[in-house]
Protein backbone atom coordinates (compact mmCIF):
# COMPACT_ATOMS: atom_id res chain seq x y z
CA UNK A 1 0.00 0.00 0.00
CA UNK A 2 1.36 3.41 -0.57
CA UNK A 3 2.38 5.44 2.51
CA UNK A 4 2.69 9.11 3.38
CA UNK A 5 4.63 9.94 6.56
CA UNK A 6 2.70 13.05 7.96
CA UNK A 7 4.38 15.53 10.33
CA UNK A 8 1.55 18.48 11.15
CA UNK A 9 -0.55 20.03 13.70
CA UNK A 10 -3.21 17.99 14.98
CA UNK A 11 -6.06 19.44 13.06
CA UNK A 12 -4.56 20.06 10.13
CA UNK A 13 -3.09 16.18 10.17
CA UNK A 14 -7.03 15.30 10.66
CA UNK A 15 -8.13 16.93 6.95
CA UNK A 16 -5.20 15.34 5.74
CA UNK A 17 -5.66 12.16 6.89
CA UNK A 18 -9.68 12.19 5.40
CA UNK A 19 -8.52 12.86 2.23
CA UNK A 20 -5.40 10.75 2.01
CA UNK A 21 -7.90 7.52 3.03
CA UNK A 22 -10.16 8.47 0.53
CA UNK A 23 -7.28 8.28 -2.47
CA UNK A 24 -6.50 4.65 -0.76
CA UNK A 25 -3.02 5.76 1.46
CA UNK A 26 -1.60 4.27 4.54
CA UNK A 27 -0.84 7.32 6.89
CA UNK A 28 1.47 7.33 9.27
CA UNK A 29 2.27 10.47 11.46
CA UNK A 30 5.19 11.88 13.67
CA UNK A 31 4.88 14.24 16.39
CA UNK A 32 8.21 15.67 15.84
CA UNK A 33 10.60 16.61 13.44
CA UNK A 34 13.26 14.14 15.23
CA UNK A 35 10.09 11.40 15.23
CA UNK A 36 9.92 12.11 11.35
CA UNK A 37 13.61 11.25 10.52
CA UNK A 38 13.43 8.08 11.80
CA UNK A 39 9.85 7.38 11.07
CA UNK A 40 11.43 8.31 7.47
CA UNK A 41 14.10 6.22 7.92
CA UNK A 42 12.43 3.26 9.04
CA UNK A 43 9.35 2.83 6.50
CA UNK A 44 11.06 5.08 3.40
CA UNK A 45 7.70 6.22 2.72
CA UNK A 46 6.26 7.74 -0.84
CA UNK A 47 5.50 11.14 0.52
CA UNK A 48 6.33 13.21 3.36
CA UNK A 49 4.27 16.32 4.07
CA UNK A 50 5.25 18.40 7.15
CA UNK A 51 4.75 21.94 8.32
CA UNK A 52 7.73 24.52 9.20
CA UNK A 53 7.17 24.69 12.89
CA UNK A 54 7.67 21.28 14.28
CA UNK A 55 8.83 20.90 17.89
CA UNK A 56 12.30 19.37 18.85
CA UNK A 57 13.78 19.44 15.37
CA UNK A 58 11.90 22.25 12.81
CA UNK A 59 10.44 21.30 9.41
CA UNK A 60 12.96 23.24 7.39
CA UNK A 61 15.90 21.52 9.45
CA UNK A 62 14.19 17.96 8.79
CA UNK A 63 14.32 18.65 5.35
CA UNK A 64 17.81 19.34 5.04
CA UNK A 65 18.50 16.19 6.83
CA UNK A 66 15.96 13.97 4.28
CA UNK A 67 17.37 15.58 1.30
CA UNK A 68 21.25 14.79 2.43
CA UNK A 69 21.24 11.31 3.14
CA UNK A 70 21.13 8.80 0.98
CA UNK A 71 18.26 6.86 2.50
CA UNK A 72 15.85 9.57 1.97
CA UNK A 73 16.75 11.85 -0.17
CA UNK A 74 14.80 10.88 -3.38
CA UNK A 75 12.06 10.57 -0.92
CA UNK A 76 9.32 13.85 -2.29
CA UNK A 77 8.85 16.24 0.76
CA UNK A 78 5.80 19.15 0.65
CA UNK A 79 5.38 21.97 3.13
CA UNK A 80 2.06 24.02 4.24
CA UNK A 81 3.14 27.24 4.39
CA UNK A 82 0.62 29.92 5.83
CA UNK A 83 0.09 31.77 2.46
CA UNK A 84 3.68 33.98 2.74
CA UNK A 85 5.92 34.32 -0.40
CA UNK A 86 9.32 33.94 2.23
CA UNK A 87 8.63 30.71 3.81
CA UNK A 88 7.57 28.72 0.48
CA UNK A 89 10.74 30.36 -1.08
CA UNK A 90 12.58 29.06 1.98
CA UNK A 91 11.08 25.51 2.02
CA UNK A 92 12.00 25.71 -1.58
CA UNK A 93 15.62 26.27 -0.92
CA UNK A 94 15.52 23.95 1.99
CA UNK A 95 14.66 21.04 -0.77
CA UNK A 96 11.26 20.08 -0.75
CA UNK A 97 9.67 19.19 -4.10
CA UNK A 98 5.99 20.92 -3.39
CA UNK A 99 4.14 23.32 -1.22
CA UNK A 100 0.45 23.92 0.03
CA UNK A 101 -0.62 27.26 1.17
CA UNK A 102 -3.31 27.62 3.70
CA UNK A 103 -6.41 27.46 3.17
CA UNK A 104 -6.01 24.25 2.36
CA UNK A 105 -7.35 23.28 -1.34
CA UNK A 106 -8.74 19.34 -1.15
CA UNK A 107 -8.33 18.93 -4.87
CA UNK A 108 -4.66 20.85 -4.82
CA UNK A 109 -3.76 17.65 -2.31
CA UNK A 110 -5.33 14.81 -4.27
CA UNK A 111 -3.00 16.24 -6.97
CA UNK A 112 -0.32 16.48 -4.86
CA UNK A 113 -0.81 12.86 -4.04
CA UNK A 114 -1.67 11.64 -7.72
CA UNK A 115 2.08 13.57 -8.41
CA UNK A 116 3.98 11.87 -5.95
CA UNK A 117 2.88 8.58 -4.67
CA UNK A 118 2.86 6.08 -7.01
Amino acid sequence: MRKVLLALADALAIDFERILREEAVEVVRASDGQELLDLAKELLPDLIILERKLPVLDGLSAILLLKNDPQTEKIPVVVVCECKEKQEEDATDAGCDAYLTRPLNPDKIKEIIKNYVR
